[in-house]
């Protein structure tokens, strides 16, 4: 059997162990008490940090997401009138913004006096050396329309 471990100065002390039976007491009145444990405190902390930390990741995950979609290039466009022409067609002048050498396609609309649509068209705009093309384009309608809107752009991969 091996030797038993030399004891401290406290150990040796007649009535530790009912300080100690006391402190244990003590510690298991206030818990019963107030409803927590000498340990909870601990956990408590761990949970934090564990809850914290999956917080942080998942911030970083979002902004991260958020920076890729904001330094997208985009395409913007910008209508700049509309002429009926006759009872078949409107004619649409636009501006389209786009990166230099970047295609894009916009999609036009007639509409009529409710502005149901009564014409669409599908318009490429080539690549340019300039970062704002203006275009004109025709579209034939159904019936006579009232107006001639840019309904949309997007970049040609």
């Amino acid at each position: 059997m091996p030797p038993a471990p030399p004891r401290s100065e406290a150990d040796a002390r007649p009535g530790h162990d009912r300080e100690r039976s006391a402190r244990d007491d003590t510690a298991e009145l206030m818990a019963q008490r107030y409803g927590q444990r000498p340990g909870d405190a601990a956990r408590r902390r761990r949970w934090t940090w564990v809850v914290a930390s999956i917080c942080a990741v998942l911030g970083l995950a979002a902004l991260t997401m958020v920076s890729v979609q904001f330094f997208e290039p985009t395409v913007t466009s910008q209508d700049v009138g509309f002429e009926v022409v006759d009872a078949e067609t409107v004619r649409v002048t636009f501006d389209v913004s786009r990166p230099v050498g970047r295609e894009a396609q916009c999609t036009l609309e007639a509409l009529h006096t409710g502005f149901g649509q009564v014409g669409l068209l599908e318009v490429p705009v080539p690549a340019s050396t300039e970062h704002t093309t203006r275009m004109t384009a025709e579209i034939a309608t159904t019936e006579l329309a009232t107006t001639g809107i840019v309904r949309e752009c997007r970049l040609i991969d």
